[in-house]
């Protein structure tokens, strides 16, 4: 039933950048969003004004594991009061991974506000697919089960209901199976640029006719075993806390529903970095900005609010050298909801529907250290 898309780019970028013309551009309708300030948009934008003018408080991690994060260099921030029965049935969700309960809660969640909010029936969310962004899916839980066969109680004595946690797709797969959609589904791994990788392939989906309604986002637990890897790194800042989220959108084409557009994706792209150096990577992503912008048909001062998703890691100026020439203010997602892996993405386009105003034209960009390098043009539409 699922697709295992793992999406990573090594052409050259200039082939990601064509211009092309929209007749309808695909349309964001609503998003669900759970993340370490609490669940929904509205949160989302009280955290973006807080994060400016003073510390922002953090969340302990589940008291379960609480020991395990003590060494971890920095902070760590979780889902605030997080429990996957708040949002879906009990029966079922034992054996479910963090991963795969912060994906189902959020999708949960948009879909019955969806389904108030705009009337859609059952029959209707039948062919709704889902592309999720996730770098490794979870990661506890792949240690921890190979951990297990290797520490002696072998493969014949794990727990078979948990191994499908130890698959990068398996929230993706559980959002369809919970649901009953039967479209598309795909998990879209490209590190940092994994949710906007996936955004890049449902609107292509739609753009194509192969897609109707579609399930967009990102989620990435938070677990020690993510931490310390985090932290060994040294990609992201030690002063950025490592959190986790789950931010996902339903993005349809035009006219498949009444519900009014928060937003439309104008243009969207991810390229990559051949040379990955600070001038390599600006550079790459100065094309794939570029190339979005001509396809949106929007000029550099059109843009009225960039999205940034390499603050506060060690890529920063690389991004900033590429976006030198925008005088449009800036939001910094990473300063406000800590490191969040693949849902950074996702919370990019969240922030953007907080923070714009309709009639604004938002760019969002990236850059992974693996060379990804990505970039999208959203316009706000009614008030979020």
């Amino acid at each position: 039933m699922t697709t295992r898309t793992a999406v990573t780019t090594r052409t050259a970028v200039t082939t990601r950048t064509a211009v092309t013309t929209r007749t309808h551009e695909p349309r964001i309708t609503d998003i669900s969003v759970l993340s370490v300030a609490g669940l929904g948009l509205e949160t989302v934008r009280e955290r973006l004004g807080a994060a400016a003018s003073e510390d922002l408080p953090l969340n302990e991690p589940p008291r379960a594991d609480a020991a395990d994060y003590v060494g971890i260099p920095g902070s760590v921030s979780a889902v605030p009061s997080f429990d996957i029965t708040d949002f879906v049935p009990k029966k079922g969700t034992k054996n479910i991974d963090r991963t795969t309960a912060l994906g189902l809660a959020a999708s949960a969640r948009l879909k019955r506000t969806l389904t108030e909010s705009a009337g859609i029936t059952d029959d209707s969310w039948l062919s709704t697919g889902v592309a999720m962004g996730s770098m490794v899916g979870s990661l506890r839980s792949s240690i921890e089960l190979d951990s297990r066969v290797i520490e002696g109680a072998g493969i014949d004595l794990i727990n078979p209901a948990q191994f499908p946690n130890t698959t990068m797709n398996c929230c993706a797969a559980q959002v369809a199976i919970w649901h009953r959609f039967r479209g598309p589904n795909s998990t879209l791994a490209n590190g940092s640029l994994s949710a906007v990788s996936a955004l890049q392939y449902a609107s292509r989906l739609i753009d194509r006719g192969h897609g109707q309604r579609m399930l967009v986002g990102g989620v990435e637990e938070l677990s020690p075993h993510t931490a310390w890897g985090i932290r060994s790194k040294k990609i992201v800042h030690d002063t950025v806390p490592v959190a986790e989220a789950a931010a996902v959108f339903a993005l349809e084409p035009d006219g498949l529903s009444d519900a009014p557009a928060l937003a439309t994706v104008a243009a969207c792209a991810v390229g990559f970095a051949p040379v990955r150096t600070d001038a390599g990577y600006a550079e790459a992503l100065r094309r794939v900005t570029a190339g979005v912008l001509r396809r949106a048909g929007v000029d550099d001062t059109a843009v009225g609010l960039v999205l940034p998703g390499a603050e506060g890691t060690v890529l920063a100026e690389a991004e900033q050298a590429a976006l030198a020439g925008f005088a449009a203010p800036r939001v910094d997602v990473r300063a406000a909801f800590g490191e969040c892996g693949s849902a950074l993405g996702a919370l990019q386009v969240a922030a953007a529907l907080a923070a714009g105003r309709p009639g604004d034209t938002a760019l969002i960009t990236g850059i992974d250290i693996s060379g990804a390098v990505g970039a999208a043009v959203l316009r706000i539409g009614a008030a979020a």
